[in-house]
């Protein structure tokens, strides 16, 4: 063959999952960027989350962001007690979850 490859990430869920989708940009910051200072975190942000987490969502972030900024994103979703849950980027998923 041609030697091409592909990366992918695949989450298998139960049949009947519920999940809720946040978006990180502008959402859940008071600012768009988190690569040069730790933005605040918009008041009951984290709350809002949690309520969902506790009726048994399933817990997705999505950004705008490339993965480049990965470990960053996460980082402060954990930094500011955001719960578990997957997060996607623009160019995939993260492969370090909240934990």
């Amino acid at each position: 063959g041609d030697h091409t490859t592909v990366d992918l990430f695949l989450t298998v869920l139960p049949p009947k999952s519920e999940a809720v989708i946040f978006s990180i940009d502008g959402s859940f910051t008071s600012s768009f960027s988190v690569s040069h200072h730790d933005p605040k975190v918009r008041p009951g942000a984290v709350d809002v989350v949690r309520y969902w987490q506790e009726l048994g969502y399933i817990i997705i972030y999505v950004t705008a962001r490339p993965d480049i900024q990965q470990r960053r994103v996460v980082h402060w979703l954990a930094q500011h007690n955001f719960p578990h849950g997957m997060t996607l980027f623009n160019d995939g998923i993260s492969r370090e979850p909240i934990k």
